[in-house]
């Protein structure tokens, strides 16, 4: 008598999320590497890094969702956000560390260092979150409806 094995209910659940952040991740590395080939090739400024930088981390987002919608073919829109999130964690806490930043503190108005409200992470925390939200959503719109299968 043959003992059947599952898989545990934790990686039934997020291995669609896994998987795609994953693929997230290999997709942002290879628009990193294009761009910083661009960068080189056509002698750009390095104070434009932070764009592409940017333009490399939401096609990293882009493609998580798109993959966790598209195989999930349901709820899009939250879908996309979970991937592009699980995706965006790593790397927001591998920054935070090296960054020495342990928990975001709000900086006061009356140094004049920034504004109101505005942390201390300044908007690379904040901006990356905007981003994996608005791109793993788009990203996950448009994976649940493509046609065809996965």
């Amino acid at each position: 008598m043959s003992v059947k094995r599952t898989k545990s209910s934790f990686y039934r659940k997020f291995r669609v999320y896994i998987i795609a952040a994953a693929l997230g991740g290999a997709a942002s590395g290879a628009a990193l590497v294009l761009f910083s080939l661009l960068v080189f090739l056509l002698g750009m400024p390095v104070t434009q890094s932070g764009f592409l930088s940017h333009l490399a981390f939401g096609t990293g987002c882009l493609v998580a969702g798109f993959t966790a919608g598209a195989a999930k073919r349901q709820g899009g829109l939250a879908t996309g956000i979970k991937a592009a999130l699980l995706f965006t964690a790593p790397i927001a806490l591998i920054g935070m560390v090296l960054s020495g930043v342990s928990m975001p503190e709000t900086v006061p108005a009356a140094t004049g260092a920034a504004p109101a409200g505005v942390t201390s992470a300044g908007f690379g925390t904040f901006g990356k979150v905007v981003i994996a939200t608005l791109c793993g959503a788009v990203g996950g719109v448009l994976g649940v409806n493509k046609n065809g299968g996965f």
